[in-house]
């Protein structure tokens, strides 16, 4: 099936979000009737759904005729203001939608023009996410991106942090990668909102040849960027989804998690938030505030049993460990997991990090690492969480690691992840 345009001028909340779930079709989304008139004569779309209410009569049949020139098929929402020119709609033999919830009303689309859903297809997506700067998000997805390519998962990792990338220097992505976020700008420059479809992200994605990892990047941390819509940022991961050729797809995104709720989005949309712990106080009181908001943040719906937890090792000295840590999350948040515990290793980082001629990963620094091992046994557990079927085993610690006994990992990891009832 060929991939169909539908243009929708709405005032239903929740609708945009519900019609990018859709397969084989890009969304676009406008704020008036007559935006809604000059698109329609200047781009060839297959459908238009119109709901508003804040116009006349005259406005509608100026849309409707437009549509009509064009071949465009016009859906109507059931308004108040539509339903006092119901009977003409009607006669026109314009298809008038009977109900008014955002779920109701896209499935009705779906149903209209033989459109279905792409939930159920795609890479999974997991986002890693926290509420708070500094706690290692880049790290965590940086240790996961290398885990899974290392058993055989092809992965591609978005540049979702905006604000400050970690993603760019970590990996040594140079300045003249290409952008998502400057393909977008393009775009409205020109006066169009940003089509994303597999082809085209294709285009933008860099091929990372020393770790074999594949990025979408946004932009330079100290530009001053166009955030994406959130119609925008959903489109653009249902076409990374339809890509077809990766095993999972990283989010690596920022602190600000109501500005930019990429989290929230992924979670909400079947997909899975990794949440770094470091068992500081204010770290904690970061991870607590953010089960909260995927707890309570949608009725109905506990986003917090989408939410993995890895607990971060302190610095040296610190009274406050992971085990004091772990059992207070799970009371609080039982819904939740955690599937991993990262050590420790300033000096592995470093040494990685001050590699400024090439990639490095803290892996590889130290294969027979306790990190290393640490690595491969999240992974390990985030893909018997999520039902990933890696190609390749977990590897082995080599044998002089299992010599000396750095390996084992964790001690007890029964005081870590308790049994699920």
């Amino acid at each position: 099936m060929h991939t169909r345009d539908l243009l929708i001028a709405s005032t239903l909340t929740g609708l945009s979000d519900e019609l990018v779930k859709l397969a084989d079709v890009r969304v676009t989304a406008v704020a008036s009737l007559e935006h809604a008139s000059a698109m329609i004569t200047s781009r060839q779309f297959h459908a238009t759904y119109i709901d508003h209410d804040d116009h006349a009569p005259r406005s509608v049949w100026s849309v409707i005729l437009d549509a009509n020139r064009h071949g465009v098929t016009v859906l109507m929402g059931l308004s108040p203001g539509i339903q006092r020119i119901q009977h003409d709609l009607h006669d026109a033999g314009i298809m008038i939608c009977p109900v008014q919830d955002a779920t109701g009303v896209a499935r009705w689309i779906t149903a209209q023009l033989g459109l279905r859903s792409s939930m159920h297809l795609g890479s999974p997506v997991i986002a890693i996410a926290g509420a708070k700067g500094g706690i290692g998000k880049t790290l965590t997805t940086s240790l996961l991106a290398e885990g899974l390519t290392r058993r055989g998962v092809r992965v591609l990792v978005i540049d979702g942090d905006l604000s400050n990338s970690g993603i760019v220097p970590m990996f040594r992505i140079p300045a003249d990668a290409p952008s998502y976020l400057d393909h977008a700008s393009d775009a409205v420059a020109c006066g169009m909102p940003p089509v994303w479809e597999p082809a085209q992200l294709r285009r933008l994605i860099f091929g990372q040849h020393p770790s074999g990892i594949d990025f979408l990047i946004g932009a330079d941390g100290t530009a001053d960027v166009r955030d994406l819509q959130r119609i925008e940022w959903l489109s653009l991961i249902e076409a990374a989804r339809g890509l077809g050729e990766y095993g999972a797809i990283l989010i690596d995104t920022g602190p600000e998690i109501k500005k930019r709720p990429y989290a929230i989005l992924a979670a909400r949309d079947g997909g899975w938030v990794v949440v770094p712990a470091p068992p500081g106080r204010k770290e904690r009181t970061g991870v607590a505030h953010l089960l909260h908001v995927m707890q309570r943040g949608i009725p109905e719906h506990d986003l917090s049993a989408r939410c993995l937890l890895v607990l971060m090792e302190p610095e040296r000295g610190s009274t406050v460990t992971p085990e004091h840590v772990a059992p207070l999350l799970n009371q609080q948040f039982p819904a939740m997991r955690i599937i991993g515990r990262i050590p420790r290793a300033v000096r592995q980082i470093s040494t990685a990090d001050e590699c400024n001629d090439r990639y490095m990963s803290p892996i590889d620094v130290d294969p027979g690492s306790r990190m290393a091992q640490a690595t491969h046994q999240m992974v390990e557990r985030l893909c018997l969480t999520i039902g990933l079927t890696p190609p390749l085993p977990m590897p082995r610690s080599p044998w002089w690691a299992r010599w000396r006994r750095t390996a084992a990992w964790p001690a007890s990891p029964g005081r870590l992840v308790p049994e699920r009832k």
